[in-house]
């Protein structure tokens, strides 16, 4: 998993939408769709959460997970009511990749770390009623990062995780080709001999999958390999052309340039 999703997670960014932590006598949310992710945690009662005809009953110490644009009914069933910590939220890449599209994890899952769980959703509230200057800000984003690794911990452990289960396995191969070793040479013709499909396909398919076009990642991800060798290696410019496929070393500075608005060498004299 994390040959796949690791150049994906380290660019990924939360933004959450909507968030709350609130008692509810009654609750009858039916044919519910939105736009974004939904996580329920269930501190305390009894609900029914209901996803394309199949019902979870949902306990203390539950949490649930609905993906954007699935409709779903979440419906109390405790007489003596539901006290529910949730938020809405997506979880993207910087290439606009929406990560729960390539992890399919179950609609619902017991948190066994509750106590730890219920202190960092606290805490993120607590770090928004108090954020008054750019650390509070730093702050309250590091405590929702926090928040959702401590709940993704429990659904990730589930046997009912899969990996993108809808992307077939060779544009799978081509997303890791395009994104382990990132080179100028590696083309759409090239890739289609590979993987003995026409190159328009590839194309079209992989956009369909990934939300952006294979070039267009492949470009992305040249440069930032290109900044890593600038400011973590010594490595000269001419080498790191080479080393990143670039068929001349004009090129590589040219491409550079256009995507930083500096060239390479200035690039790395003012990263220091």
């Amino acid at each position: 998993m994390d040959g796949f999703l690791g150049p994906l997670i380290q660019k990924a960014v939360l933004e959450i939408i909507d968030y709350n932590y609130n008692k509810k006598a009654e609750m009858v949310q039916l044919n519910r769709k939105i736009p974004c992710c939904v996580m329920s945690y269930l501190k305390s009662g009894e609900a029914v959460l209901r996803v394309k005809g199949k019902e979870y009953y949902c306990k203390a110490g539950d949490a649930i997970y609905v993906p954007p644009n699935v409709e779903h009914d979440h419906v109390n069933v405790s007489k003596d009511g539901t006290e529910f910590m949730w938020w809405h939220f997506n979880f993207r890449t910087v290439y606009d990749i929406e990560i729960s599209n390539l992890i399919k994890l179950p609609y619902k899952v017991h948190i066994y770390n509750t106590a730890e769980f219920e202190q960092k959703f606290m805490d993120y509230l607590n770090a928004i009623q108090n954020e008054v200057t750019i650390s509070d800000m730093i702050r309250k984003n590091a405590k929702a990062m926090e928040m959702l690794a401590c709940v993704f911990d429990n659904f990730l452990q589930s046997d009912k995780m899969e990996i993108a289960p809808n992307i077939p396995p060779a544009f799978v191969g081509i997303f890791e080709d395009i994104t382990q070793n990132p080179r100028a040479d590696m083309n759409l013709k090239k890739l289609a001999e590979k993987y003995h499909m026409n190159a328009t396909y590839i194309s079209n398919k992989f956009k369909k999958y990934y939300g952006i076009s294979p070039i267009f990642l492949q470009r992305n991800m040249l440069f930032e390999k290109a900044k890593a060798y600038l400011i973590s290696t010594s490595k000269g410019i001419n080498e790191i052309s080479d080393e990143l496929g670039f068929s001349e070393h004009a090129v590589f500075t040219r491409f550079f340039t256009e995507k930083a608005g500096i060239p390479p060498k200035e690039f790395r004299d003012t990263s220091y």
